[in-house]
């Protein structure tokens, strides 16, 4: 319940009422504790049970999940019921998780509802919910935006990007966000000028002292070398607090940007080494390199900026058991495109075009995608598009949903070349 939000009590109502309290068929022969139907990481088990067709009880045949144990019914079971559909039960009462579940599709029994609550009254089942309340606290957030306008050679070997720019821009961001979803969010420093590390710890260190809960969050672009590299992605520094946070930073920002993962890690850092010494969780965050020529171009955009403050944000609230909002006083800019560009695919041009704004290459999402045998989706809750199930930074022109060109060839499987000559973005069958 503190990780997904979704209530306990509803949790093991369920798993009592539809497991017989673990005794039935499917909870002993395939670990099955809730009746979800499909194929599990085990299998799946095959059974007749009774379901509700327009009014009338029947008797199927279906396939059910089977898990290899409780423990992963329960985690697949919670998964479930993160989907869009159920968003009503994410932080509801009991009473109204129990009618909103159903409401939702979950059971085709109309007393449904009732047979939950009349469970969760009966054993008091709610007591659940709030002791795993109060044991959830929010922290003071300290975000910390890397380096300053003096520190020396934080900058793209074009001298296009500058670190302390780019870090301020997704702290502010940051800011904002996780104080529209009810943190006290603070920035370690206000302005562009370098401030001493152990200045930035040591704001962490008193509000500690002061018996304060704190996160510090530090925020960076990474380099390798000293001109245009190969290294790219993403990779997260965490210390022994702040391990299960920073892995949920790590899920969520490869997730939403679809750089590569390189992974969680720990290293001498003084932001991850000084909130140690003193037990607070500290995370530094590396958010692609900006000495790689692609991740390079994204880092100056407006989309990828925002996608990186939203995740780390989304990560935090979901870390803190904390509802997610998002900001609405930072809306990004209109913009424009800059510049039209051709799209082959396997040397083939299409009648379509992209456009080039900010450096980056953006290409009509549908064309390219069924051009290569993409599944295209688009997804009304989220008024997102999706490709083989993946989210995209979306931009709309005209009706048309865009995508940056490396982003949507990483999905698609396909490698990327651009011809400055031509404006061509050329897209080929291959590794990504």
């Amino acid at each position: 319940m503190r990780e997904s939000r979704v209530p306990a009590s509803l949790i093991i109502a369920q798993a009592i009422l539809e497991s017989s309290w673990g005794t039935s068929e499917l909870a002993t022969k395939a670990n099955n504790l809730f009746g979800i139907k499909g194929s599990g990481p085990a299998g799946s088990y095959r059974r007749v049970s009774a379901e509700y067709v327009n009014g009338q009880k029947i008797q199927k045949a279906s396939d059910f999940k089977k898990y290899n144990s409780w423990a992963e019914s329960i985690r697949d079971h919670t998964e479930f019921l993160l989907k869009p559909r159920y968003v009503k039960v994410i932080g509801a009462d009991w009473k109204t998780a129990c009618r909103e579940v159903y409401a939702a599709g979950y059971a085709t029994d109309p007393q449904y509802p009732q047979k939950l609550m009349r469970l969760i009254e009966q054993y008091k089942l709610y007591e659940y919910d709030k002791q795993g309340g109060e044991n959830v606290t929010k922290p003071i957030v300290l975000i910390d935006p890397g380096h300053g306008a003096e520190t020396a050679g934080k900058r793209s070997p074009d001298g296009t990007l500058r670190e302390y720019e780019f870090n301020r821009n997704v702290a502010r961001r940051l800011v904002k966000k996780l104080q529209s979803s009810g943190f006290d969010a603070r920035l370690t420093v206000n302005d562009d000028k370098d401030m001493p590390l152990i200045q930035r710890t040591n704001q962490a260190r008193d509000l500690k002292r002061q018996g304060q809960n704190v996160l510090l969050v530090s925020i960076h672009a990474n380099a390798a070398g000293n001109g245009w590299s190969t290294a790219n992605g993403i990779e997260t520094y965490t210390n022994d607090q702040a391990e299960k946070l920073a892995q949920i930073i790590q899920r969520r920002l490869v997730a939403d940007t679809n750089l590569r993962d390189r992974g969680v890690k720990r290293a001498d850092l003084h932001i991850t080494r000084e909130t140690a010494r003193y037990g607070i969780p500290g995370v530094l965050c590396e958010l692609g390199f900006m000495t790689n020529r692609d991740e390079c171009a994204l880092l100056k955009t407006d989309a990828y900026r925002e996608k990186f403050a939203t995740a780390i944000a989304k990560a935090i609230c979901e870390h803190y058991g904390v509802p997610f909002k998002a900001s609405t006083d930072n809306p990004q800019p209109a913009q424009k495109p800059v510049d039209k560009v051709s799209i082959e695919i396997n040397g083939k041009r299409l009648s379509v075009q992209g456009y080039l704004r900010d450096g980056v290459s953006w290409l009509p999402i549908r064309a390219v995608a069924e051009a290569v045998g993409g599944k295209v989706e688009w997804c009304a809750c989220t008024k997102q598009v999706r490709v083989n199930g993946k989210d995209l930074t979306e931009s709309i022109e005209s009706g048309t949903s865009y995508a940056p060109a490396r982003e949507l060839a990483a999905i698609l499987g396909l490698t990327v070349e651009w011809c400055g000559e031509t404006k061509t973005v050329k897209l080929k069958k291959g590794c990504a």
